[in-house]
């Protein structure tokens, strides 16, 4: 049998190689992991053990492109809600395991963060479950939640974004 820690380090190991399907057995236990790339998320760091917060400042470009206009023609200028200022300041919590995503430790309670929320390196945000297995993810970082990324209940991908927080 698997501890909590072994199934942890073999989805994460799985997660970050190109190998899209494991197939385990031992005569007590049998795993299987598949890999849906639809839904893998580029942005995770595929040399790093530990994706939780990365800075969002590589996307800073992208959000303040603008679309082509097939026409050809001028539009006047529309403020934009997030500027490349603010966007290199942000980072992102993201999945260090595929799984449920949940708020809070049990249904109808508290969440652990809300968006205005003050976190610390390890402030639990949220869990994720995996086959009966929680892990409690922690902000790795200090600053403000500025946007929850997941909803309740929501299965998320390694690597996926969880939050946005604004460090201090």
């Amino acid at each position: 049998m698997f501890t909590k820690q072994e199934l942890q380090d073999i989805i994460e190991l799985i997660g970050r190689s190109p190998v899209q399907k494991f197939k385990y057995s031992d005569g007590m236990a049998k795993l299987l992991i598949v890999k849906d790339n639809a839904f893998f998320s580029p942005k995770a760091d595929k040399r790093s053990s530990k994706p939780a917060a990365e800075p969002i400042a590589d996307h800073a470009e992208a959000a303040a492109a603008k679309p082509s206009e097939p026409d050809g023609g001028e539009h006047p200028a529309v403020p934009e809600k997030n500027t490349e200022a603010d966007t290199l300041k942000l980072i992102e919590i993201v999945a260090p395991t595929v799984g449920t995503f949940y708020a809070s430790a049990e249904q109808g309670a508290a969440p652990y963060v809300q968006v205005g929320d003050k976190v610390t390196p390890d402030k639990v945000v949220c869990v994720l479950e995996a086959m009966k297995l929680f892990t409690e993810v922690s902000a790795k970082v200090t600053g403000e939640i500025v946007e929850i990324a997941a909803e309740n209940g929501q299965f998320v991908e390694y690597g996926q974004p969880l939050f946005i927080v604004k460090p201090e």
